[in-house]
């Protein structure tokens, strides 16, 4: 049976062809504007969450969500990328992918509400028996949005991603908010994390108007098979969350709360930067397969636009931790801030490699990232039992640096693949990293002359130096880079 559409047409199946850039640009624009939305939500909640629980109530509902992370992560949901980079899908691939995921979803849960109650047992915290049932609802959600996603991402419809993410992100946190006034504590955050799945995959249904056939063509699904179950492995290591639960087992819910607390502001952050730009530049090069000049000047852009914005965010948090931690989330989360400024670090190759992911795999070569990202999860286990016993402060420094030696094999990657000198691929991002640098010495001072005054002084003027720095710089060394930005936005062909 052929999927129905209530609205009277179904989706467009083929790649975006033409005005391909200007859609990739405004698309990410429009993406990263409407995110400012969600990301402000998440930081409301997540300051009022931090206020009234403490560290070892953060650890109890970040392990519980890490098992249903990891019930993510072991579903098939490669087979949205599948979709997604496959230059020609019928609706038996649609059907086919769809029913995989459901099912395998469903069953997932039904393994995660079993195993509940002994992993509580395990780990000494009664609260978990429902807690993980209660959270691990998003696999079945999520997975029922696998086809409906990447129909959007493929027809690069960002403006209909950027709203269902917006309406989900509102819903979360007035239903966050309210429980907490009530004095539902850690149920409060759990909520916020399973309305987010279910308003999305509602959203993304409706918006790609689409609904599922009741076929299921085994022959369509052995098409996407390669490719798929290599995606799949990759989302396995990007999703399972493996740092969260060693940490949770070896330093326990109050070292696993300052990390999930460290690594939640990290993420609120890469989401409002690089989530759009996952989306934008994995379809827009997708499309772009055959076209290996378009690709290259696409990808360099790309790289220059994220980190323009990126470098400066995450090294700019990482100079005002000591004063803005405390100040926004209250003295208790003092001891954080050594682990928020080693993610800072880390966020600043968060940006380059969601777009070294996008062009492996968008490429066909799921496969080769997948033993990349295998090798680099394997290390990340060794890390984690090597120098657990110095401290979450200590392990995420080590963490950090080792995401940097384990950045250096993907430069070689993008270079033979987009058939450019190690040198060009570097100097995409100079001006940004060189302006960056301006900005931080520029902080430094102005947090020297006023190590007097107090924490809300010092945050403003800092910020508002190294803003003008910043900018300066860029306006000053970047400027026809800028105007080339503005161009591709107003560009429609």
């Amino acid at each position: 049976m052929a999927a129905i559409d209530v609205l009277g047409s179904g989706p467009d199946l083929n790649h975006v062809k033409t005005g391909r850039a200007g859609a990739a640009m405004r698309g990410a624009l429009w993406s990263m504007l409407s995110s400012f939305a969600p990301a402000a939500f998440g930081i409301v909640v997540f300051m009022a969450t931090s206020r009234v629980l403490g560290p070892s109530e953060f650890g109890i509902v970040a392990f519980a969500a890490s098992i249903a992370t990891f019930g993510m992560a072991v579903a098939p949901a490669g087979f949205r990328d599948a979709l997604i980079q496959r230059t020609s899908i019928t609706a038996r691939h649609l059907d086919a992918v769809f029913w995989l995921s459901v099912g395998s979803a469903v069953l997932i849960y039904c393994v995660i509400v079993a195993a509940a109650h002994p992993i509580a047992t395990a780990y000494g915290e009664p609260e978990l028996t429902l807690l993980i049932p209660f959270i691990g609802l998003r696999v079945v959600f999520d997975m029922a949005a696998t086809v409906p996603n990447g129909l959007l991402v493929r027809g690069m419809s960002f403006k209909k991603l950027a709203l269902r993410t917006a309406a989900a992100s509102l819903v979360a946190a007035i239903g966050c908010l309210v429980l907490l006034w009530f004095g539902f504590g850690l149920w409060a955050l759990a909520f916020s994390q399973l309305a987010t799945s279910i308003v999305t995959c509602v959203g993304a249904l409706v918006a790609s108007r689409w609904r599922p056939g009741f076929s299921f063509d085994l022959k369509a699904l052995k098409e996407l098979r390669s490719f798929g179950l290599f995606a799949t492995g990759n989302n396995f290591i990007t999703t399972v969350s493996i740092d969260q639960l060693l940490i949770g087992v070896l330093l326990g819910p109050a070292g696993l709360g300052i990390y999930g607390f460290a690594r939640r502001i990290f993420q609120i952050l890469t989401d409002l930067i690089t989530g759009a730009l996952n989306l934008v530049s994995y379809s827009l090069l997708s499309s772009m397969q055959q076209e290996q000049e378009k690709l290259r000047e696409a990808y360099l852009f790309g790289t220059f636009a994220s980190s323009i914005i990126a470098f400066p965010v995450f090294v700019g948090l990482a100079l005002i931790a000591p004063d803005f931690i405390p100040f926004a989330f209250g003295s208790q989360w003092v001891e954080a801030v050594p682990v928020v400024q080693a993610f800072c670090a880390l966020g600043l190759l968060s940006a380059i490699g969601v777009l070294q992911a996008s062009l492996v795999k968008s490429q066909g070569q799921a496969d080769l990232w997948f033993y990349y990202m295998a090798s680099k999860m394997a290390i990340t286990v060794l890390y984690v039992f090597l120098f657990s016993g110095w401290g979450v402060s200590a392990l995420t420094n080590a963490l950090v640096i080792q995401n940097f030696i384990m950045w250096l094999p993907t430069v070689h990657m993008v270079v033979r693949l987009l058939r450019i000198s190690p040198w060009a691929y570097l100097g995409s991002f100079a001006l940004p990293a060189f302006a960056t640098l301006i900005m931080l010495g520029a902080g430094m001072l102005v947090q020297y002359e006023l190590a007097g005054s107090t924490p809300l002084v010092r945050l403003g003027a800092t910020i508002g130096a190294s803003g003008l720095v910043y900018g300066a710089v860029v306006l000053l060394l970047g400027r026809r880079k800028m105007l080339a930005i503005m161009a591709t936005l107003q560009r429609r062909r």
